[in-house]
């Protein structure tokens, strides 16, 4: 593993010997403040003026922090991420590709799945720089709130973040071994992780469909594709195996991708 922690290494170096490390850590974490002060802000109005969410003039349940501050906070990171990945991985092989050194790393005796590994492994270490001070949040509320606030989705909901992004920056890792332009790697990644995370919008319009005497539900399908729907379930405080088993599967089917797409190159 010597190799992997190499090309770990210089891919992180590289990340703070250009403004984009500095960009993306104070990006997030200004953007991440600002979305947590106007949602604690509204809840404080709102809590002013009426005791809970109402249907009609019933109330279907009290204002609650989690469910109102928190929960609302997370699935705006989540979408953030969208943007913020992409920016991190789109160099990673495509900046090899217009500067030429993809060459000296396909020609030198490194297996292909330890550079992959590598240059992932540097963008995930800054993702979870990246995501490290969101815990304030939380932190903020469970000290003041305390016995108050339910704590399961709330860690839930946070390592959700922490396996999206995980995902999200396989994806674009695969994306940018597409192409030697950064801006079109960029834009492919936030494509392809759109499509994955919203896929399951569709879920209801489908329906079961019979192919050859096989009945597929394409319906649940597509749901279960979906990184969002996992998302937006392990925010509600409840741990599945699939949920874990989703993220991990999807983590190593893009990584796999990658590797084949780059060892093409060195063979192509």
């Amino acid at each position: 593993m010597r190799t992997v922690r190499a090309i770990f290494s210089r891919e992180l170096k590289s990340y703070f010997f250009s403004p984009t490390a500095y960009v993306v850590l104070t990006g997030f974490t200004a953007l991440s403040g600002w979305l947590f002060y106007q949602g604690l802000e509204r809840f404080i109005r709102i809590t002013n003026y009426t005791q809970g969410y109402k249907v009609g003039d019933q109330v279907v349940r009290e204002w609650t922090l989690e469910d109102d501050i928190l929960i609302p906070l997370f699935k705006n990171l989540s979408i953030l991420l969208l943007i913020m990945v992409p920016a991190i991985t789109m160099r990673l092989f495509a900046e090899e590709k217009k500067l030429k050194t993809i060459e000296l790393l396909l020609t030198s005796p490194i297996r292909t799945s330890h550079i992959v590994l590598g240059k992932y492994l540097a963008a995930a270490f800054l993702l979870t720089l990246m995501l490290l001070p969101v815990a304030m949040f939380p932190t903020i509320i469970l000290y003041y709130a305390g016995s108050n606030v339910d704590s399961g989705p709330l860690l839930l909901g946070y390592l959700a973040l922490f396996l999206s992004a995980y995902a999200l920056a396989a994806m674009g890792l695969f994306a940018s071994t597409l192409s030697e332009n950064q801006i079109v790697a960029f834009i492919l990644g936030v494509v392809l992780e759109l499509i994955f995370f919203s896929i399951g919008l569709a879920a209801p319009s489908l329906d079961v469909v019979h192919f050859f005497g096989w009945r597929v539900p394409l319906n649940e399908i597509v749901r279960d594709l979906s990184l969002g729907n996992h998302f937006d379930f392990m925010t509600t405080g409840l741990l599945r195996l699939s949920d874990l088993l989703y993220f991990c599967c999807l983590i190593v089917f893009w990584l796999a991708a990658s590797n084949h797409s780059v060892e093409s190159a060195r063979w192509g």
